[in-house]
């Protein structure tokens, strides 16, 4: 993986509170065909904070969280694009829901 990605992954990852590497290692096993995996955990980050709030222990504690809504945790659902925009899609819908 790139070096500039790995960094802003790992960025991300430190805003919400999870081990840099956990991301990175998911990036890095999975295949994002036609997609910027960087972007796509900034889009997470965006959308996390948005409907959690900016607390680390926060947003730490929800990716690790089994979800019904999402069949599972959420940072399991990270393994694919379709993974990403669920979860992402999923985070924009709850947090007009909750405010």
């Amino acid at each position: 993986m790139d070096n500039d990605k790995d960094r802003v992954i790992r960025s991300v990852a430190e805003e919400l509170g999870v081990a840099g590497d956990k991301l990175v290692e998911i990036a890095s096993s999975n295949r994002y065909p036609g997609e910027d995996v960087a972007q796509l955990f900034q889009e997470l980050r965006h959308s996390m904070i948005a409907a959690i709030g900016d607390d680390r222990e926060n947003l730490a504690h929800w990716l690790e969280t089994p979800n019904e809504a999402l069949k599972g945790r959420p940072i399991d659902q990270l393994t694919s694009v379709q993974g990403f925009q669920h979860v992402i899609e999923y985070l924009d819908i709850a947090s007009f829901k909750w405010r």
